[in-house]
């Protein structure tokens, strides 16, 4: 009898840390979790759109415009925007320009391409969390 009381007591012990251990384990891991989900929210919260992705065609030239609005709810600074051609891909200068909610920025450049996708790199502010938005080019031509 006296074993089977040690024997369920050592079970119960054991058990017992096990069970802190796991404990220990995901309080640990809590802060991780908590800041995954931050990260989580400060992404559904930033957005941004491009209406109007226009090349304008006039025979001599190749004219591009872009419109891009910042449709989220936190600030973001644009840190890439570039050019998606099959002859390869072409850089426009954007320097991280800040883009607080609600507000745009027009792109002007002269460009080879009559035809390319945009791809718009963009970062949340104060942060490293980056998201890509890509679109097609419409092609108008001015006879």
């Amino acid at each position: 009898m006296a074993l089977d009381r040690l024997i369920a007591e050592v079970v119960l012990l054991v058990a017992s840390l096990f069970l802190g251990y796991t404990l220990f384990m995901v309080l640990g891991h809590v802060d991780l979790a908590m800041s995954l989900m931050n990260n989580v929210e400060r992404l559904s919260s930033a957005s941004i759109s491009i209406p109007d992705a226009v090349i304008v065609s006039n025979g001599t030239s190749n004219q591009l415009y872009i419109v891009i609005y910042n449709n989220g709810y936190v600030p973001v600074y644009l840190k890439s925007v570039t050019l998606w051609h099959n002859s390869g891909r072409m850089v426009l200068p954007i320097n991280d320009t800040y883009l607080s909610p609600g507000n745009y920025v027009l792109l002007h450049n002269t460009i080879p391409y009559t035809q390319c996708r945009v791809s718009v790199i963009f970062c949340i502010v104060n942060t490293t969390l980056c998201m890509v938005y890509t679109v097609n080019t419409t092609n108008y031509v001015i006879p």
